[in-house]
């Protein structure tokens, strides 16, 4: 259990700093020159689900064990789930497989704590 809330606090941290880069750094994520505007948007409404949800999902299986960080995680891990399919649609495999395995340790986490 202490290794499956660690791996989840792992993540959870770095959820939030992609997040945070995502809206200061839109082109360290998107892999453009120059980003447009439209990046920069959808890069600070990214951040500002992310770090949140991030926050949430680090304190929740700590602070309120049970079935309140059970919901948590879970909607953590469904945020997780589609930023997945966002990798899958635009063929990152590195946003596929960070997603992925935040969506497996969030899930695992949320049985073992609800």
């Amino acid at each position: 259990m202490t290794i499956l809330l660690g791996a989840n606090a792992v993540g959870a941290v770095a959820g939030i700093a992609f997040a945070l880069v995502g809206g200061v750094r839109p082109a360290a994520l998107s892999e453009s020159a120059t980003p447009t505007a439209g990046e920069r948007f959808y890069g600070w409404m990214y951040a500002t689900r992310g770090v949140p949800l991030g926050v949430a999902a680090l304190v929740a299986p700590l602070a309120w064990p049970g079935p309140a960080a059970a919901l948590v995680l879970c909607a953590a891990a469904a945020a997780q789930i589609g930023d997945a399919v966002i990798g899958v649609a635009t063929r990152k495999t590195t946003m596929i497989a960070g997603a992925s395995l935040l969506t497996a340790i969030h899930a695992a986490t949320a049985v073992a704590t609800a």
